[in-house]
């Protein structure tokens, strides 16, 4: 049975808003469950994922939803990969130039910050948890075989809101330019390090090590305390042959590193939603690396469960 997503929740409510002149996607809050799906169903033996407008048996809150452990009604993010809107803090509007050298991971999570409270550098919850309603809608993870290619074969980055690499209105989300995402490093081990799903600004240690580079196979399934790898998409296995990969985008490795995602404008096939690269450190800045701003919901009194 065909679902007509643009009637079901969460889809059905994904709304594009304008917020102190930025321009956002706003993603209402929804509990998600991982698990392996039943016989009787399509594809039944295989993992899955579910979402949920409520909190049914065996789901969750998912972290993107999550403030100090309080949840959230919704976060959202830039419809656009962020520009230089002057006084030292990043917009996000189409027809813009994308910021770039940008002189390293602190600046982009404070050139984000300075629009004032709640206002943040995109997170590694908040790329997965659209990136799982983007995987469930179109079937597959190869945005570039299900949508397009975007601006991946080219020798600059085009204007914002200019390339066809557009889910829900969220533009630019694979290629054009690499993007700093807030929330996973890597120690001096090569091992994951991931925002508490308490979403209290602390980390903790997955002693997850992320695998050689290549085109990403399979993500982790770890858990332990505060967090569940099953709630974001963190490289566990990849292979050096394109055709040998899962998810149809390439992870980048490394030690002592931040992270970035999306890929640039001359990157090709590697680029995609899922791409991983996590092969430099925080004070690396260059012409092809971002950002995307992003926005806190307002917290309820709900405790996340």
């Amino acid at each position: 049975m065909s679902i007509d997503f643009n009637n079901t929740y969460p889809w059905n409510s994904l709304e594009k808003v304008t917020i102190d002149g930025q321009v956002l996607i706003k993603i209402p809050k929804y509990y998600v469950k991982y698990g392996i799906i039943p016989a009787g169903r399509e594809n039944a033996g295989k993992k899955g994922r579910w979402v949920s407008e409520k909190k049914l048996s065996g789901y969750h809150i998912h972290p993107a939803f999550v403030k100090n452990g309080k949840v959230m009604d919704c976060f959202c993010i830039g419809a656009y990969e962020g520009h230089n809107a002057g006084s030292n803090k990043a917009g996000s509007a189409p027809n813009q130039t994308p910021w770039v050298n940008i002189g390293g991971f602190a600046n982009a999570k404070t050139y984000c910050a300075n629009r004032g409270e709640g206002w943040h550098l995109q997170n590694i919850y908040e790329i997965a948890a659209i990136n799982i309603l983007m995987m469930i809608e179109l079937e597959t993870p190869n945005v570039q075989t299900a949508i397009a290619a975007g601006n991946v074969n080219s020798s600059a980055a085009a204007a914002t809101g200019n390339t066809a690499a557009v889910w829900r209105e969220i533009h630019e989300w694979w290629g054009n330019v690499w993007e700093h995402v807030d929330g996973l490093t890597t120690d001096a081990n090569g091992v994951y390090q991931i925002f508490s799903n308490k979403m209290d600004g602390s980390y903790v240690s997955t002693g997850v090590t992320n695998p050689g580079s290549g085109w990403i196979t399979e993500m982790s399934e770890a858990k332990g305390t505060n967090f569940d790898l099953t709630d974001v998409f963190l490289p566990s296995a990849t292979d050096g042959t394109e055709s040998n990969g899962t998810y149809g985008d390439y992870h980048w490795t490394g030690k002592n590193t931040v992270l970035y995602r999306s890929g640039n404008w001359a990157d090709g096939s590697y680029v995609g939603a899922f791409t991983f690269n996590v092969v430099g450190g925080a004070s690396v800045s260059h012409s092809s690396l971002g950002l995307r701003l992003a926005k806190e919901g307002t917290v309820t009194d709900e405790l996340a469960a």
